[in-house]
C-alpha cells in the first residue's frame, strides 16, 4: 500500500513546537480581547506566528471588531480566514449590523462577496430586510438568487447533497413567508431528498388549502 512517509523525529518536534507557539498566541489573543484591548489583539495577529490556531485567532479578533462596531476592520480581518463558511459567518454578522443601521445597500454589497454555504443565509437576511422595508418584489428576487446558488451544491457529494436540500427547504419557507407560492413550488421541485421534498410539498398544499378556505369564508360572510 502507498502512503505518506512518516515524519522524522526532527519534523515532529518542529510540528509540535509550531502547534505550541500557535496555541500560546491564540490564548494571548483571547486574553487581550477579553480585557478589551482590541488594538493589542490586532497587533498580536499581525503576523500570526503559526499555521496552527490561525483561523481561531483571526475569528476571535474579527468577531470582537464586529461587536465594537469596527465593521471595515472586521471585514478586512475576516478576509484572512481560510475557510469560506467561517468567513461567511463573520461577514453575516457584519451584514446583520449594517441592516440594523438601515444600510441595505452596504449589506447587499457585502453579501455578494460571501461564498460557500453561508451565501444562502446572508441572502435570507437581505430578503427579510427588504420585506420589512416593503420591497416585496426585491425580496423575492433575492431569494431566487439564493436558490440559484443553492442549486449549485452537488447532489452527489455527501455534504453538499445534504446541504442542498437543507438550504432549498430554508429558502422555500422564506418564500412562503413572502406569499410567493409559485416560487416556493419551483424550489420544492429542486429538493433532492425525498423526505424533505414531501415535507415541502405538504407545507405548500396546506398553505394553499387554508388560503382557499379563508377566501371562501370571506366570500360567504360578504
Amino acid at each position: 500500500m502507498f502512503g505518506f512517509p512518516k515524519p522524522t523525529t526532527a519534523e515532529k518536534r518542529a510540528e509540535d513546537a509550531a502547534r505550541a507557539q500557535g496555541l500560546i498566541c491564540y490564548e494571548q489573543v483571547q486574553a487581550l480581547v477579553q480585557a478589551g484591548d482590541l488594538a493589542g489583539a490586532v497587533q498580536a495577529i499581525n503576523p500570526f506566528p503559526s499555521a496552527h490556531y490561525f483561523s481561531e485567532a483571526i475569528e476571535v479578533v474579527a468577531r470582537a471588531q464586529v461587536q465594537a462596531g469596527e465593521l471595515l476592520a472586521a471585514v478586512a480581518t475576516a478576509q484572512r480566514l481560510p475557510y469560506a463558511d467561517t468567513k461567511g459567518e463573520v461577514l453575516g454578522a457584519v451584514i446583520g449590523v449594517l441592516l440594523q443601521r438601515g444600510d441595505l445597500v452596504g449589506a447587499q454589497w457585502l453579501a455578494a462577496t460571501v461564498t460557500g454555504f453561508r451565501y444562502v443565509s446572508v441572502m435570507k437576511q437581505i430578503a427579510q430586510a427588504q420585506q420589512q422595508a416593503g420591497e416585496t418584489k426585491s425580496a423575492r428576487h433575492t431569494l431566487v438568487q439564493a436558490r440559484a446558488y443553492a442549486e449549485g451544491f452537488s447532489e452527489g457529494d455527501m455534504k453538499n447533497g445534504y446541504f442542498r436540500s437543507y438550504y432549498l427547504s430554508d429558502i422555500l419557507e422564506a418564500q412562503l413567508r413572502l406569499g410567493d407560492v409559485a416560487g416556493a413550488t419551483h424550489t420544492a421541485q429542486l429538493i433532492d431528498q425525498p423526505e424533505d421534498q414531501s415535507r415541502a410539498l405538504r407545507i405548500i398544499a396546506d398553505l394553499t388549502t387554508n388560503a382557499a378556505g379563508n377566501a371562501h369564508k370571506d366570500s360567504d360572510s360578504a
